[in-house]
């Protein structure tokens, strides 16, 4: 083999080494995503399963939105107890700082109550079109909740059986 074929050969090796760590770094970001996603939810807001995570994170900044599947038994405190089922439900459960403190919870429906963080949020995850109806009608009636808190929002959906969190920043 010439020593130009020798030096192919290593710049070949080079590049799948570099693809290789770039796809090991996906899998191991979109892994983290999924716990990250959960902390945000405060302890009291009960989830089972995920139907859709999805986002954009640059090194500082960026914006995603998590869709859950509400607990049976959460749903059904929530249709028998309304806004009162989640009182206290305010700090995150993987977090003590105060950026993920949600102020108080309204009811639904909502009619541009988010502000732009909480819309835009929920516009970053580009959620199938079924699933972002979904979320938009039960906003619309009353029998769902959310809360904001910097930079997100968070979404609890009994009708719907979804609990969303978006964020932005």
């Amino acid at each position: 083999m010439t020593a130009m074929g020798q030096v192919l050969n290593v710049l070949r090796i080079l590049v799948l080494l570099k693809l290789w760590l770039i796809l090991l770094l996906y899998i191991t970001y979109k892994m983290s995503e999924r716990p990250f996603m959960f902390r945000a939810l405060p302890a009291a807001v009960e989830v089972q399963g995920v139907e859709w995570i999805a986002g954009d994170s640059g090194l500082r900044e960026g914006c995603g939105v998590a869709v859950f599947r509400l607990a049976p038994g959460m749903q059904q405190r929530l249709q028998a107890r309304g806004l009162a089922a989640l009182d206290g439900a305010r700090q995150a459960r993987g977090h003590s700082e105060a950026y993920y403190h949600y102020q108080p919870w309204q009811a639904t429906p909502v009619l541009n109550n988010l502000g732009s963080d909480g819309w835009l949020a929920l516009s970053c995850g580009d959620l199938p079109q079924a699933l972002e109806q979904r979320i938009n009608n039960a906003l619309e009636q009353p029998g769902s909740y959310f809360a904001r808190k910097d930079e997100g929002v968070l979404l609890v959906l009994p009708a719907a059986g979804l609990v969303v969190y978006g964020y932005n920043g």
